[in-house]
């Protein structure tokens, strides 16, 4: 009975993994056709209205024509996620942090994520680290509301086409609540309770897969249909001059370095003031430490002074050692060395 049951449990799922992947290949398979087929229509209406648009062109630059990548984006239907990053100078921060806001605001995006570093003393240049989410189709206005709002150093601009892991994790997903509908189906025939265990446990792991497979589709969703935008804003007294010459280079180089002095400057005054009530209680107590060492020295040369003076020695205070010297009141001869042959 028991092999009879596994036998059937076996087959059931063979035939139902079989019937998945076949599923999900023939889905994967005309996904792609589609996407195929809708690639080849853009190219051909390119082809037939490229004599138009060239003629109204004219001798225009084609850079005048596209100021951002979404604008050369496909109009196919491909899943395609927008990153960009941007670098803002402002000699108003408030104002540059208000105007990126409203920009955001009006293209129907919101601040996901945000950092100001503000230095503790006064007068230092603030920065301020945004992530905006926008709405792909508003993509493009938001990056031109953006750089408006200040003085627009650097952007950068990316583009990621997600279509061909879109399309499997469709294909995948139809395959699977394709299994789940068949394993409910066989739930309501099972006759026995082993089978009935079998059959719910395999259909606890096809739910499993269905729901992180959801997810994974929810995130690319979520990555596509709202673009993200990184923004740096840096206070600065003096924006950025682009140069294009040599001397134009050298000049400014020249001006940023007589700035940074300046700056360099300041902040050296900024600090010795700060500074300057430590200095003061340093040289207090220097002046007193000074002036108590040389009233001690004085003092020490007072008690010096006051000592009375020992007398002097004399020649009659150093007595003969030797009796003959006492005698003759002369000096003894010096003893010679013997001498060695």
């Amino acid at each position: 009975m028991k092999k009879t049951l596994f036998s059937i449990l076996f087959s059931l799922a063979l035939a139902a993994s079989l019937a998945g992947c076949g599923g999900a290949a023939s889905s994967t398979a005309a996904a792609r056709a589609s996407y195929s087929s809708m690639d080849s229509a853009p190219q051909a209406y390119a082809a037939d209205a490229g004599g138009t648009a060239a003629e109204a062109a004219g001798t225009s630059d084609l850079s005048d024509a596209v100021q951002n990548s979404a604008d050369l984006l496909p109009q196919d239907g491909r899943k395609i996620i927008l990153n960009a990053t941007l670098s803002i100078e402002a000699l108003d921060f408030n104002a540059t942090c208000t105007a990126l806001a409203r920009a955001a605001q009006s293209c129907g995006g919101y601040v996901s994520s945000t950092s100001i570093d503000t230095p503790a003393y006064e007068g230092a240049y603030r920065t301020a680290y945004y992530q905006f989410r926008i709405p792909a189709e508003q993509y493009s206005v938001f990056l031109e509301g953006a750089g408006s709002a200040g003085n627009l150093v650097s952007k950068q601009e990316s583009t990621q086409d997600v279509t061909s892991a879109y399309v499997d994790v469709e294909a995948r997903l139809k395959s699977l609540k394709l299994q789940e509908e068949r394993l409910y189906a066989m739930m309501e025939q099972a006759g026995d309770l082993e089978t009935l265990l079998a059959i719910q446990n395999q259909l606890t792991e096809v739910q499993y897969q269905i729901e992180s497979y959801t997810a994974q589709q929810r995130t690319y969703d979520d990555l596509i249909s709202y673009s993200t935008v990184d923004v740096t804003v840096e206070e600065v007294k003096q924006i950025t001059e682009k140069t294009e010459t040599f001397g134009d280079r050298v000049s400014d180089a020249f001006r940023r370095s007589w700035r940074d002095f300046g700056y360099g400057a300041q902040d050296f005054a900024v600090g010795f003031v700060a500074a300057l009530p430590t200095l003061l209680v340093l040289a207090v107590l220097a002046a007193v430490a000074v002036t108590a060492a040389r009233a001690a020295v004085r003092l020490h040369k007072k008690r010096l002074a006051g000592r009375p003076a020992p007398a002097p020695r004399t020649p009659a205070g150093y007595a003969p050692q030797n009796g003959n010297e006492a005698e003759t009141g002369k000096d003894a001869p010096p003893s010679t060395p013997p001498k060695y042959k």
